[in-house]
């Protein structure tokens, strides 16, 4: 089978979670002829076997005048941020030369490419694989803002939640990472799926008891990870150094951003950049956490925490993102003492902590376990292409 995938960014290196599932994505159909279209240099990177790879051009002037098209047709900014000329060539040309049988369309970002297919090959069926509800994702940070921001948030909710069920409308399938993001695009009945994303894979049981580390994971340049981590740095790190002596708390992922560096200078705090390997300090942790409040999908740290077999200690908010027995696996904790008193009952109890660590493990394998997800992507694909014949 031929299939042709539209990305918003080039999946390596994979720090971010859009990244991580194109991956996978590629991965699960490993067995088939695969293009992907995403924005690149003249650089190849590493891809499987028989991909194809169809790189385009964003440069700062085509995004300006991508912007300035979405604010005309009134979408989102982000998608105009990707929508290029470069861009639209390429996907016509992987159209009309690699003659697909499945289009995979990735997030709101890529709606022009939807567009491009339902234009040019509507007899193809389409894959609009939201991951998360982009509307979903602002609507919940226009909420943590000042009133300027707050406003220019609640408006790119409004496009994209608006822009997503339409893209939704022209799909054969819509796909989401988890049941709240899925709920919050009002898919048509019969033509959506929950396909989680798995994170990496670790070692089973990683974490082992030792000295009382908290770890903040992933992506450290993103919105709601900075905003959490500033917040637990001032409601909740001061007093847990009182409670618990020697406690260290570790910050270790990819792109943190100026503010999240700057916590390295607190006492006890450890901030570690675009580091190449999680495990390492997965396996040194007692607690890993998730104080996030906004955002949507699911938390790449809260898979990569409970794949490791490391007691999480999560915002309600990043929770909801999980499957329901999922949930069962992490600690939550909402208001400042909550969180205090969770976090320090697991760093004086490393039998409670591994524990829940181990049940975190055995939910993950469950649910999110990476070849479980390329088994639903595959499924995904054939009930597209059978849906169309």
């Amino acid at each position: 089978m031929r299939v042709l995938l539209v990305a918003s960014r080039s999946p390596v290196p994979a720090w971010r979670g859009n990244q991580a599932r194109t991956v996978e994505w590629l991965e699960a159909l490993a067995g088939h002829d695969l293009a992907l279209v995403c924005p690149g240099t003249s650089e190849p990177f590493q891809v499987p076997a028989r991909v194809t790879w169809m790189p385009h051009s964003l440069s700062p002037a085509a995004r300006s005048l991508g912007l300035a098209r979405a604010a005309i047709a009134g979408h989102p900014l982000q998608e105009g941020l990707y929508d290029s000329g470069a861009a639209r060539r390429v996907v016509r040309r992987g159209l009309g030369d690699f003659r697909p049988e499945v289009v995979i369309v990735q997030m709101v970002r890529c709606g022009w490419a939807a567009d491009l297919v339902r234009q040019f090959s509507p007899h193809i069926p389409l894959i609009f694989d939201a991951i998360d509800a982009m509307g979903l994702h602002f609507e919940r940070a226009a909420r943590s803002v000042g009133p300027t921001l707050s406003f220019a948030y609640r408006s790119e909710a409004l496009r994209c939640r608006l822009r997503e069920r339409e893209i939704a409308e022209k799909a054969t399938i819509t796909a989401a990472v988890s049941e709240r993001d899925l709920a919050f695009l009002s898919v048509p009945g019969g033509r959506a799926c929950v396909i989680p994303v798995s994170g990496r894979e670790m070692t089973a049981g990683v974490s082992q008891p030792g000295a009382p580390v908290v770890l903040l994971s992933g992506n450290l340049g993103y919105r709601p990870t900075i905003r959490g981590a500033l917040w637990f740095a001032k409601e909740i790190w001061p007093h847990l150094r009182i409670a618990v002596p020697g406690a260290r708390w570790v910050l270790a992922g990819a792109r943190p951003s100026r503010a999240v560096r700057r916590l390295g200078k607190l006492a006890g705090v450890e901030v570690h950049a675009d580091v190449p390997d999680l495990e390492p300090f997965l396996a040194g942790a007692r607690v890993a956490i998730a104080p996030m409040n906004s955002g949507s999908g699911v938390p790449m740290k809260v898979l990569e925490a409970m794949a490791a077999g490391v007691a999480t200690v999560v915002h309600p908010w990043a929770a909801n993102g999980l499957v329901d027995e999922a949930r069962e696996a992490v600690v939550q904790a909402d208001d400042a003492d909550q969180w205090v008193e969770r976090i320090k009952q697991l760093l004086s109890d490393p039998s409670a902590a591994q524990e829940i660590g181990h049940r975190g493990r055995s939910l993950w394998d469950r649910f999110y376990h990476p070849a479980r997800v390329a088994e639903q992507i595959r499924n995904a694909v054939e009930e597209a292409v059978g849906a169309a014949n």
